[in-house]
């Protein structure tokens, strides 16, 4: 089931962002400086721009060069189906069951499917994940053999290195490094270990998880300073930065909202009852440890979009073991009150083949949706581009155009942190019809998306307009160059 829903969202999402980083990784691997000039827009932007996601870059960037867009979909499918599975897996480990599991998992997800995708952040989730399953899974069992310095030796070097690749992968983990030291202390300090090799691993741990921001692509303070410029420059502009609450979110983000803060409230509660109830497991280390992530989020997704989508993915695997205790008293309490029929269908016998069944159903719509091998759909029109012309477009189509159209300036594109905040301003104004011409003087060629809410009314303007013309078009995307 998880497979599927992989397969289906590595083949159509609707982030642009991948684009873009492809090319930023295939220039890496060609030798090009990590910090360099921007040579991909027109928009008199100067100065150096940094990369976010370097290593993950990359990885893209091999994927394209090893098979273009299905070399893109192999990764995309590989880091989606990783962080699911992981998901489950996690939630297995830290006493789950695998129906109940499988569920909670994918209705915690489920609303937060715009962050499934090929992005840096989802890799940083599994990271996070994969740090806690390590974890625990040392914390059982492999800490106890040998003395406690080889012990300490093997958390540090582990955490020094999960966390410098964490931050080679992604800027936030200059924030999540130490975090990540902190919230793994219930997992050190529950482990079935002597009290002074469990004080030893957490201060090893906290070292290792250190490193990782001094041995950052820039440099701790330079990464920080970047990275406060990041939110400082998308605030209140970019949809990821932007309060569900707020009038310009859509509807959907309301919702995601509400079942971020309902996830958040249970699990709080369950995991304080598991504690008064005097659970002192390593299991209940790591449910503590995405908890002290997952439910902070929340707070922090009332004022920006993203925290929402990190709070639900990584609650995913608490809300996995917090379902099969609810299964579990559920059946309960039917058993004291003889309802052997309801009783029954709380089985895992009666849902099984439940599931195949959905598989099998699934399965067709998974592999179309798949088919598509994450292909943009602009793409069709990006190709009919006039050779080395000057584009205005949304961010997001451009990406594709930095890809696939290298010999294409673009305007702006998804780097919002290199064009500044007042050049986002100004593309919005562009859209918006309040500047004094449609596009700016120099563009030779527009491409918009006349169904998008954000660039419509300046998509019908250019229709109506006899200054420009149209060269290609399909049922949503369309290409115009100047009449004359």
């Amino acid at each position: 089931m998880l497979l599927l829903f992989a397969v289906a969202r590595a083949g159509d999402f609707e982030e642009r962002d991948p684009y873009w980083e492809a090319r930023a990784g295939v220039e890496n691997l060609s030798g090009q400086p990590l910090l360099r000039p921007d040579t991909w827009s027109w928009s008199g932007v100067t100065g150096d721009w940094y990369q976010n996601s370097p290593l993950w870059n990359d990885i893209l960037g091999l994927g394209w060069l090893a098979g273009g867009f299905w070399g893109l979909f192999a990764v995309t499918l590989l880091v989606i189906g990783g962080y699911l599975l992981l998901a489950f897996f996690l939630g297995l480990l830290l006493g789950g069951r695998p129906l109940p599991a499988l569920a909670a998992v994918i209705l915690t997800v489920s609303p937060a499917i715009s962050m499934i995708n090929p992005r840096g952040t989802l890799v940083v989730e599994v990271l996070i994940l994969g740090a806690v399953v390590v974890a625990v899974w040392a914390a059982n069992g492999p800490l106890a053999r040998g003395g406690t310095a080889l012990a300490a030796g093997a958390v540090l070097v582990g955490s020094a290195a999960w966390s410098t690749v964490g931050n080679w992968m992604h800027l936030s983990f200059l924030m999540i490094s130490p975090a990540m030291a902190v919230v793994l202390i219930p997992v050190w300090w529950l482990a079935p270990l002597p009290r002074a090799r469990r004080v030893a691993l957490i201060v090893a741990s906290g070292v290792g998880w250190a490193v990782g921001p001094l041995a950052s692509p820039y440099g701790l303070v330079r990464g920080l300073q970047h990275s406060s410029e990041v939110a400082r420059v998308c605030e209140g502009l970019i949809l990821e930065w932007v309060s569900p609450f707020s009038a310009s979110s859509p509807w959907v983000f309301w919702l995601m909202a509400m079942v971020a803060i309902v996830v958040a409230g249970l699990i709080t509660w369950w995991v304080v009852w598991r504690l008064r109830r005097g659970d002192r497991s390593v299991a209940m280390g790591g449910l503590l440890a995405l908890s002290l992530i997952g439910v902070p989020a929340v707070l922090a997704g009332l004022t920006a979009i993203r925290f929402l989508g990190v709070a639900l993915l990584t609650l995913a695997p608490v809300a996995a073991v917090a379902a099969t205790d609810a299964v579990g008293m559920l059946r309960r309490w039917l058993r004291e009150h003889s309802h052997p029929g309801l009783l029954a269908r709380t089985q895992g016998d009666y849902w099984r083949p439940l599931v195949a069944a959905a598989v099998v159903v699934l399965l067709p719509w998974a592999l179309v949706v798949g088919s598509n091998h994450g292909v943009p759909k602009e793409l069709s029109v990006v190709e009919k581009l006039p050779a080395g012309c000057v584009l205005f477009a949304p961010g997001g189509m451009s990406g594709t155009a930095v890809l696939t159209r290298p010999d294409v300036k673009v305007w702006i594109d998804g780097r919002a942190d290199f064009y500044g905040r007042a050049h986002l301003i100004l593309t919005y104004h562009y859209f918006m019809l309040e500047t004094p011409q449609l596009v700016p003087d120099q563009a030779t060629c527009v491409m918009m998306d006349r169904k998008a809410k954000e660039s419509d009314q300046l998509a019908a303007a250019l229709l109506a307009s006899p200054d420009w013309r149209v060269i290609a078009e399909d049922d949503r995307y369309v290409v115009w160059v100047p009449a004359d």
